[in-house]
């Protein structure tokens, strides 16, 4: 019996060792960004003749960005924010010549925590959102005393989450671009739990986010973009990949159908997560900056 007490304490401690080790691996790897592969975006020549520019958040940290003047500006301002994984050069790349088309200067901002921005820690939107209010400030002083800026927000995945709490704080945020947006980050954890073989990971997911939470000074569960949509009321439009394998399309959907007024809905057939504005081309471009002119 002496023995199968043993074995029992051995395989309790090595299964608690896994789950303290899958917790703070998870929570670590949310709140450290890693720096984007750009190699591929920063040939784009629009994306690598773009004016580096500059703004410094309340806590001290650069914040880094690229800038496109249109060729008559008029004080439309499109705001440029990437994902998890990428960059603004990746963000201009398959975007910025469209907008410069249409009127709009453009500007690709580095994430905290993001090359070539300072910052070591990312927080989905908790701490960028403030960040995108000092970057509405330092764009602002960029134009001339007679213009003034009318600013939207293209966020694309984690960036989507980003711009939604950006516009509930600040209302000079004029309309919203919500690229493969995240709806739900535990979620999306979750689901990337599920595909490694984590059991539990339900409860995985909420122990990361709060372990990541604690690392960062934080929250990164609450608000939700489902939380935050229905206190928008400017306009917005929710672009989707159909075969999208982080954000389903039924979470997506939810997303849209939540403002008070729901956001129009656009699918992009056989584009996935990161790949929406490129497989979607000047079609998927034209539906969405439409809506906005």
């Amino acid at each position: 019996m002496s023995w199968l007490i043993i074995l029992g304490g051995i395989a309790g401690g090595a299964l608690a060792g896994f789950g303290l080790m899958v917790v703070e691996f998870g929570a670590w790897f949310l709140i450290s960004p890693r720096r984007p592969a750009e190699s591929k975006a920063e040939a784009d020549p629009l994306a690598s003749s773009a004016e580096p520019i500059r703004a410094r958040a309340a806590d001290g940290v650069e914040l880094v960005g690229r800038w496109l003047s249109a060729p008559r500006p008029s004080g439309k301002t499109m705001i440029l924010v990437h994902g998890f994984m990428d960059g603004p050069a990746a963000m201009m790349a398959d975007r910025a010549s469209a907008l410069l088309e249409r009127g709009w200067s453009v500007a690709a901002i580095a994430l905290r925590g993001h090359a070539p921005s300072g910052g070591r820690i990312s927080s989905f939107g908790a701490l960028e959102a403030a960040d995108l209010r000092v970057w509405l400030n330092a764009l602002a002083d960029r134009l001339p005393p007679d213009e003034t800026i009318v600013p939207a927000v293209w966020g694309r995945s984690m960036g989507a989450a980003v711009a939604l709490r950006a516009a509930v704080e600040d209302s000079r945020i004029q309309a919203l671009v919500l690229e493969a947006p995240l709806v739900d980050l535990e979620a999306v954890v979750a689901s990337r739990l599920r595909k490694r073989w984590i059991p539990l990971a339900p409860l995985f997911a909420r122990l990361i986010l709060h372990r990541a939470g604690r690392l960062a000074g934080v929250s990164l569960r609450r608000p939700r973009p489902l939380d935050l949509a229905p206190r928008i009321t400017i306009p917005a439009v929710v672009v989707h990949g159909q075969n999208d394998p982080v954000v389903p399309s039924n979470s997506a959907q939810a997303l849209a159908v939540a403002f008070p007024t729901p956001a129009p809905f656009l699918e992009v057939a056989n584009a996935g997560h990161a790949d929406v504005a490129a497989v979607g081309g000047d079609r998927a471009l034209e539906s969405i900056l439409s809506r906005f002119n």
